[in-house]
């Protein structure tokens, strides 16, 4: 953290991952998030921040620090395991609602969580990343109240850039009380700003992620529309995936085109994922300081065909384990088998593999006199000394290789 003196020592070394809360919290008169010519969301300081200002920031940046579980958090309950972290229980889970099963990305567990909350009124809205009405390519934070406002704003899967914490301020403002959907390392972010804004813990009364495969670059969905010779002011419909499990990519034209590619063809190869340089250093994909995180359930990590839909939820606080229990006994979720870490492992051996490498990755950093994210409670240097030499002698050099990709 102490290399990181600038905003731009975060943006220009790969660190940012444009939640924009760092726009939240200073305003936008002082930041905005853009997009950059490598397809990334990033802050640009209107004027030069303050020393103070900037310092509100490294407090809270996912970019410069991420922790595991806060202690709090931590019951006489919970499991522990060296990779995934803590839990309370784990098992398959989905939406009772067949159709929000059926459009959801996999068993629309974190869209059924969010509908009990909403039709229960332990939450007035849901805080969660939505595809942006007038260009269905990009994401935009949305407060939904209602089921229409939830499921109607194609809310599933968003693989590309987002800043889904650019309106946290906002939503505390509004004083009610909210849940958030996001990616484990706004969710950290959050967990992060809670030590200082004590409104977080009073409105914010639960944080639901997702085990995260890592967030695209814009320009690999600009690339699968230029594959049809479609532009993206044409576009009135985006889809990565949903509509089956996995689904489709798929887009629809103002003048009716229609076109779609199998999951496969699209994300079966990682070499062409084409993912923010800050995914491939994160030390939390698995959110573990998320109250429930979900994830896919394919055999060997990728899918076979298509299927149902189903979950698997990581349980890992008390609050979560409450809420799953009261919205399975009001009938929103289904609860299937249980399961365990060697599940998980089989369901997620990128997640196994890149956990493994993760403190590699950030010696490589350091190597290259770069800076690299500070991190607590999240094992990576206990799971490097677990790694064979070559293992970890691999990804510490195909670290420095990747740097000209920053």
């Amino acid at each position: 953290m102490t290399n990181i003196k600038t905003l731009s020592d975060i943006t220009n070394n790969g660190l940012c991952i444009g939640c924009g809360l760092c726009q939240s919290i200073l305003g936008k008169e002082k930041i905005s998030i853009e997009m950059t010519d490598k397809g990334r969301l990033e802050p640009r300081e209107i004027n030069p921040l303050s020393r103070e200002d900037f310092d509100k920031v490294k407090e809270i940046c996912p970019g410069v620090i991420v922790e595991g579980l806060p202690k709090k958090e931590v019951s006489n309950d919970s499991k522990f395991d060296t990779l995934w972290g803590y839990y309370n229980s784990l098992f398959y889970a989905w939406s009772t609602d067949e159709q929000i099963r059926f459009q959801s990305s996999t068993g629309g567990l974190l869209n059924g969580l969010s509908l009990y909350l909403l039709e229960s009124k332990k939450v007035d809205f849901i805080l969660h990343t939505a595809g942006d009405p007038g260009q269905p390519m990009r994401s935009i934070p949305r407060f939904s109240y209602t089921k229409q406002e939830l499921l109607s704003c194609e809310s599933r899967s968003r693989y590309g850039p987002a800043s889904p914490l650019s309106k946290f301020n906002e939503a505390l403002d509004t004083k009610k009380n909210f849940a958030f959907v996001g990616k484990p390392c706004d969710i950290s972010a959050i967990r992060q700003l809670s030590k200082t804004d004590g409104r977080i813990s009073n409105q914010c009364k639960f944080l639901l992620t997702l085990v995260c495969g890592g967030s695209t670059e814009f320009t690999k969905s600009q690339d699968f529309i230029k594959s049809f010779n479609v532009k993206e002011e044409e576009l009135e419909t985006f889809r990565y995936r949903g509509f089956g499990n996995p689904g489709r990519m798929y887009i629809k034209t103002k003048d009716g085109r229609e076109h779609d590619r199998e999951y496969n063809s699209f994300w079966g190869e990682e070499s062409t994922w084409r993912v923010h340089f800050r995914c491939k250093i994160c030390p939390d994909a698995i959110g573990e300081s998320a109250d429930i995180a979900a994830l896919d359930t394919w055999r060997g990590g990728s899918p076979k065909e298509e299927d149902e839909g189903y979950n698997a939820a990581i349980v890992r606080t008390q609050k979560g384990n409450g809420l799953l229990k009261e919205a399975i006994k009001a009938g929103y979720i289904h609860k299937g088998s249980n399961l365990t870490i060697a599940d998980i492992n089989d369901f997620q051996p990128h997640q196994v593999s890149k956990k493994k490498a993760v403190y590699a990755r950030h010696l490589g950093m350091k190597k290259n006199n770069l800076p690299t994210i500070t991190t607590n409670d999240l094992r990576i240097e206990e799971l490097y000394n677990k790694n064979s030499n070559e293992f970890n002698k691999k990804e510490e050099l195909g670290l420095s290789s990747r740097i000209n990709k920053i």
